[in-house]
């Protein structure tokens, strides 16, 4: 009887679980499952993104990580940076974390390992974090961190990668490198100081604090020496030398270096005033101008383009606490005055480059350039492209710019020393020796900050 009433207990007691079981399984087809919900330890989590960056077939890595922690002592952390960097000599690697001490520290990490990391000045959520993984495969891991749990998950396919993608591109162009954040605090030194006398003090101090190797203080080093001496790089020469050839490989030096550029030419402000004056608007701006075959526009007197120079060096003006080097082409018969537009505060701080050819050289550039402005409309917007092989009419060739005023600049001791030649030949096809003229120019900018800081 015992027995008997044994088995009916358990018996009882299974059909309980399953009924119970079967409603948990029913309840669960009708209800949404809350996203991220599995809890795993940090050490987990970690591994998971290891064994994934591991996969051979991995070529990119976009990771957004407002939690980045060094690796420190931790033997996993170390081997997950090891495995980055495969992928990034294989493609790409990019990161961006947050401004703070621990991102900062890690991010330096990174950076010492050739991995371009970059730091975010905007509000990025603490709670989520993604990592997308490119190669044969599309991965994406997520996290979600709620009161120091990770709930992570794995999520395959192009297009759920694509929504992630979007996010981290716009995180990632409004970031900066962190090379050039830490540079902002050697430069902010270095102007209370007034001299390169303590830059050796201040790099030890900051590669102490965030355990910078020495490609990682190389790279800092880099970004001071633009930063403190040369934010603004001015492009000058007659028409027809080549500056914009100039400024375009300049440019790609510099990106090549993760300083980030921003390019103005006094052509597209100029263009704005001839606009305005065939339209008639504000007064007398754009007076003066006249219309020209394939877009161009006329003038009989430089004078004209004052209001176009002091726009641009309004706008200069207003970037420069910003962490770009400006690179700002233009072209004057009267290079010193114009100079002068930008203030003393610019100029006194920066480099400029003089572009020369000889005039059968310019002249016959100039022949072959017609380049139209590209005028796009889309509903009420009406959107116009310039080209730097936009057309010059000879009349204002020939009357304005026959000659100009460099050897008096270059005299002048407040700009003279941060004077550059470059010579534009037209047999230089391949730009090969303006590409070594750039090289120096780069070197020269850096070398004395190298020497003051003992490298």
């Amino acid at each position: 009887m015992q027995w008997a009433q044994l088995a009916a207990s358990v018996a009882g007691g299974v059909a309980v679980a399953a009924i119970v079981s079967t409603s948990r399984a029913a309840w669960a087809r009708r209800r949404m499952p809350r996203a991220l919900s599995q809890v795993v330890k940090r050490r987990q989590y970690l591994s998971e993104v290891h064994a994934i960056a591991r996969e051979t077939d991995v070529e990119r890595l976009d990771a957004l990580l407002p939690n980045l922690a060094p690796a420190s002592t931790s033997r996993l952390l170390r081997s997950v940076q090891e495995t980055w960097q495969e992928i990034d000599r294989r493609d790409r690697t990019r990161v961006v974390t947050r401004e703070e001490e621990q991102c900062l520290t890690a991010a330096a990490e990174l950076l010492g390992r050739g991995i371009e990391t970059r730091i975010s000045h905007t509000q990025l959520s603490k709670d989520l974090s993604f990592h997308l993984f490119r190669g044969s495969l599309h991965r994406t891991v997520l996290n979600l961190s709620e009161r120091g749990k990770d709930h992570p998950s794995r999520l395959c396919g192009k297009s759920v990668a694509a929504i992630f993608q979007a996010e981290f591109d716009r995180a990632w162009d409004a970031a900066v490198p962190v090379e050039s954040v830490l540079a902002e605090y050697v430069v902010t030194e270095l102007r209370r100081d007034g001299d390169l006398t303590r830059l050796a003090t201040h790099l030890r101090d900051l590669r102490d604090k965030y355990s910078l190797g020495t490609e990682a203080l190389e790279a800092v080093l880099r970004h001071v020496a633009f930063r403190h001496s040369a934010p603004v790089i001015f492009i000058t020469g007659l028409p027809g030398a080549g500056k914009s050839t100039v400024r375009r490989l300049l440019k790609a030096k510099l990106d090549a270096l993760r300083l980030q550029v921003t390019e103005e030419n006094d052509y597209l402000y100029a263009f704005h005033d001839f606009l305005h004056g065939v339209m008639l608007l504000e007064g007398e701006r754009g007076k003066g101008f006249s219309a020209s075959q394939n877009g161009a526009f006329q003038i009989d007197d430089e004078d004209l383009l004052k209001p176009a120079l002091n726009d641009m060096a309004l706008r200069i003006s207003a970037r420069r606490e910003q962490a770009s080097i400006a690179l700002v082409e233009f072209a004057r018969s009267d290079i010193g005055p114009s100079l002068g537009a930008f203030g003393h505060e610019i100029t006194s701080a920066a480099h400029l480059i003089y572009v020369r050819t000889s005039a059968e050289t310019r002249a016959e550039r100039l022949r072959s350039r017609a380049q139209p402005p590209r005028i796009n409309v889309m509903a009420n917007d009406i959107r116009i492209t310039l080209s730097d092989d936009h057309r010059l009419p000879p009349a204002v060739a020939e009357s304005l710019y026959l000659t100009d005023d460099f050897a008096r600049v270059q005299a002048d001791s407040a700009v003279g020393d941060r004077c550059h030649v470059l010579d534009n030949d037209l047999d230089d096809r391949g730009h090969t020796r303006i590409e070594e003229k750039l090289d120096g120019f780069v070197e020269d900018v850096i070398r004395p900050y190298r020497a003051a800081a003992a490298f």
